[in-house]
C-alpha cells in the first residue's frame, strides 16, 4: 500500500523538482513543456523559461528523431505508463550528449488535468565506456583494424543480403613472408611499427564499405562486396605491392612481402570463405614461394 505524508505542503513538493539533481520537466499529453528545472537547464545549457513552450524533438540529434517519437507515441497509443529510452540531445554549439529519458503518464484528475513527467539524466560517459568497449571487443588492439569476430559477423551480413542479381564479393587473405625475421632481428616493437604501417596502407586501399581486419600474428585479411573477378585481382596486385613496398622504421628500411589469397563469396558461409581464402593463399604460397628480406639504411 502507498503511504502519502498528509504533511508534506505544495510548497515542499516545488522546492523539490525545483531541486532534483537530475533533469524534471511537466509536459502537455502532446510533448509541449509547460516546467522545467534548473537542472534540466544545466543539462541543456539553457535558462529553464527558455524550454518552456517548446518540446524535446526540439534538441534531439536528427538521427534519434523517429525512434524517440516512436517510444513517446506509446503513450497516447497504447496508454503505457511508463516510457524509457535513450537518445542523444544537440545542445548550444552542437555539442551532443547522450540521456537517458523516463516519461511517466499522468491521468486526469478531478483538480488538475492529463500531463507527463520526464526524468532526463546525462549518460554520455556511460555510453563512451560502452563503445570503447565494444571497439575493444571487434578491433586489433595494435593497427585498430577489425578483428577475426567482426569480419565474420560482416561476411553474414554480406551473404544474408545475397540476391539473385547481387554482385559476389571478394575475400582477401594475406600472409606475410619473413616477418619472424623483422621481429628476431629488430625486435616486436619494430615489428609492431610495420604491421601498424602495413595496417594504414592496406585501409588506404579500401572503398567505402569495404573492411580490412588483422586476424592474429603477421595474418590479414580484407573483404570487398560488389566486386567483379578483374577488379579482385586488381585488388590482390595492390595488396601485394602495399607489403611490398619497403618499410622504414627507426632507421632501418625493412623489405618484406605478402602471399595473397582470394575466393568469392558465392554458395558458402563466413566461416568456409576464410578457411577458403586462407587455403588459396597457401596454395599460392607453395607454387611461388616468396622471401622478405632486411637491410639497415646506412647513415
Amino acid at each position: 500500500m502507498q503511504r502519502y505524508r498528509a504533511d508534506v505542503s505544495e510548497q515542499d513538493l516545488l522546492s523539490a523538482f525545483d531541486n532534483a539533481p537530475v533533469g524534471m520537466a511537466v509536459l502537455t499529453p502532446s510533448g509541449v513543456v509547460t516546467a522545467c528545472n534548473a537542472a534540466m537547464g544545466r543539462l541543456l545549457d539553457r535558462a529553464p523559461d527558455e524550454l518552456v513552450g517548446g518540446t524535446f524533438f526540439d534538441v534531439t540529434h536528427a538521427d534519434d528523431l523517429e525512434g524517440a517519437r516512436r517510444e513517446c507515441a506509446l503513450m497516447q497509443v497504447e496508454g503505457a505508463r511508463i516510457v524509457r529510452h535513450e537518445c542523444r540531445f544537440v545542445l548550444p554549439g552542437d555539442r551532443i550528449i547522450w540521456v537517458s529519458v523516463s516519461t511517466s503518464r499522468v491521468p486526469e484528475t478531478l483538480d488538475r488535468p492529463a500531463h507527463l513527467i520526464m526524468h532526463i539524466e546525462d549518460v554520455s560517459d556511460r555510453k563512451r565506456i560502452e563503445a570503447e568497449l565494444s571497439h575493444r571487443a571487434l578491433h586489433d588492439p595494435l593497427t585498430g583494424l577489425a578483428n577475426r569476430t567482426l569480419l565474420a559477423e560482416r561476411l553474414r551480413e554480406s551473404l544474408g543480403r545475397r540476391g539473385r542479381h547481387t554482385r559476389l564479393g571478394h575475400l582477401f587473405y594475406l600472409d606475410l613472408n619473413g616477418f619472424k625475421t623483422v621481429n628476431d632481428r629488430f625486435g616486436h616493437a619494430v615489428g609492431d611499427a610495420v604491421l601498424t604501417q602495413l595496417a594504414a596502407r592496406i585501409v588506404a586501399l579500401l572503398r567505402v564499405g569495404d573492411i580490412a581486419a588483422r586476424l592474429g600474428g603477421d595474418e590479414f585479411a580484407v573483404f570487398c562486396e560488389d566486386t567483379e573477378p578483374h577488379q579482385a585481382l586488381a585488388i590482390a596486385r595492390r595488396l601485394r605491392m602495399a607489403a611490398a613496398d619497403p618499410f622504414v622504421v627507426d632507421g632501418s628500411t625493412i623489405t618484406i612481402s605478402a602471399a595473397v589469397g582470394c575466393c568469392a563469396t558465392e554458395h558458402t558461409d563466413a566461416a568456409a570463405l576464410i578457411r577458403e581464402a586462407d587455403r588459396r593463399m597457401y596454395e599460392g604460397k607453395r607454387r611461388r614461394p616468396l622471401r622478405g628480406h632486411l637491410r639497415r639504411r646506412p647513415w
